[in-house]
């Protein structure tokens, strides 16, 4: 057996170790809400949302390209 094997299964058995021991820590917890009673009112905000009129088109600062062809041809070139 190589060394990269016998590392691999150290790690297998360390890891079904920490499952096993957290299956066995982890509690069940109920939560029974059927007997509590909510009342409340609306609450609204005490400001009006205001909103105006857009004058002319805002131009955007993102450019959608068409084409990655310089991108492909140097992600390529590195190997």
């Amino acid at each position: 057996m190589n060394q990269k094997m016998i590392w691999s299964m150290v790690a297998g058995l360390l890891l079904l170790a920490s499952s096993a021991s957290a299956e066995e820590t982890q509690k069940e917890t109920n939560f029974n809400f059927e007997e509590d009673v909510v009342t409340g009112t609306l609450v609204r905000p005490d400001q009006e949302t205001v909103t105006g009129l857009r004058r002319g088109k805002e131009s955007s600062l993102i450019k959608i390209r068409k084409d990655f062809v310089t991108e492909l041809v140097q992600s390529v070139e590195r190997f």
